[in-house]
């Protein structure tokens, strides 16, 4: 299995048109809403857009809530089920799950200019 670069989509993107990225190598950037040891899998929030994150490949990881990660994986079915994906407001997507294999810390990462950064990249036909 060839190891694919992660393309950077948004969680709205995911939310929108889930099943035609599946099997998609992806990178998504948000805010961690919550983490279940048990389950292994995580909720990441960017905006009014949510997904399941499955962090069974990356180990013991601590996670912090509310801080902002940045997750590289391949968007498959949902194999896990994580318990606190009804959040107000929040469209959660339910037929992809990211089955993460990096992820890193964030934090402080300007968002409006990240966003603006991978829509000229688009534009530009870069990415």
């Amino acid at each position: 299995m060839d190891l694919v670069a992660g393309k950077p989509v948004f969680l709205e993107e995911i939310v929108a048109q889930g099943a035609d990225f599946l099997g998609q190598s992806v990178r998504v950037t948000g805010t961690l809403h919550s983490y279940s040891p048990a389950t292994e899998s995580a909720v990441l929030v960017e905006g009014q857009s949510a997904l399941v994150i499955d962090t069974r490949l990356l180990g013991v990881v601590k996670y912090h809530v509310g801080q902002t990660y940045q997750f590289i994986g391949v968007l498959n079915p949902p194999a896990v089920v994580s318990a606190d994906t009804n959040i107000d407001d929040v469209r959660c997507a339910t037929d992809v799950q990211l089955h993460a294999r990096v992820s890193r810390v964030v934090d402080g990462l300007d968002m409006v200019v990240y966003r603006r950064a991978i829509m000229e990249l688009r534009t530009a036909d870069i990415l």
